[in-house]
């Protein structure tokens, strides 16, 4: 509390609220940078490969149809398995999980965006002559829907079980060397056993 008999207290006011000011420009500030990181992340429309060739524009070839619907659920199975197979190895290994999801989300999304280039999907999906194009093309939809979902997923395995897990193969690693000293000692004893 600052006594207002106080000659200093106007100037203790001002650098007070000076301060503030910095304070609460710092945080708007942060607020900002890390909402502006999210929509990049969110919402960037990454560069689509256009080398990769389009199928025919009447989308009707049973070959090209048939490539399309195998790489369509390649992606779906890549990215469940990788969704798990991610948590495992973080439990066997040291690694960084939000940054290896991070890391491989960009690779999948550049694939799930080329494959809808080269499938012309949302470019045939409203066509009546291509049913198939439209079933995939919502398939494509919900593939998308589904690794955000999983990005929620990872996120909270990182924050609410990573510490733990780390933390129990810790524990584990003290029991293994408090069995394996246990297991020398009971060998000495076999030793001295045996000798008298």
């Amino acid at each position: 509390m600052i006594d207002d008999t106080d000659p200093a207290a106007p100037t203790i006011r001002r650098w007070r609220r000076i301060f503030t000011g910095i304070y609460i420009a710092f945080c708007a500030t942060t607020a900002v940078v890390l909402l502006a990181s999210i929509l990049v992340v969110r919402f960037a429309d990454h560069p689509v490969s256009t080398q990769a060739k389009q199928i025919d524009i009447t989308g009707t070839v049973a070959k090209e149809l048939r490539r399309c619907h195998r790489d369509l659920d390649r992606l779906l199975v890549d990215l469940h398995k990788e969704t798990f197979d991610l948590q495992t190895r973080a439990l066997q290994f040291d690694i960084n999980p939000a940054t290896e999801w991070r890391n491989w989300s960009r690779v999948w999304r550049l694939r799930w965006r080329t494959l809808s280039h080269r499938c012309r999907l949302s470019e045939l999906s409203n066509s009546n002559t291509n049913p198939e194009i439209t079933k995939m093309y919502q398939i494509h939809s919900a593939i998308s829907e589904l690794q955000w979902s999983y990005t929620v997923v990872m996120e909270r395995f990182v924050d609410r079980h990573m510490d733990r897990l780390r933390a129990l193969r810790r524990d584990l690693a003290v029991v293994r060397k408090m069995i394996d000293r246990r297991k020398n000692k009971d060998g000495n004893a076999a030793k001295l056993g045996a000798n008298k």
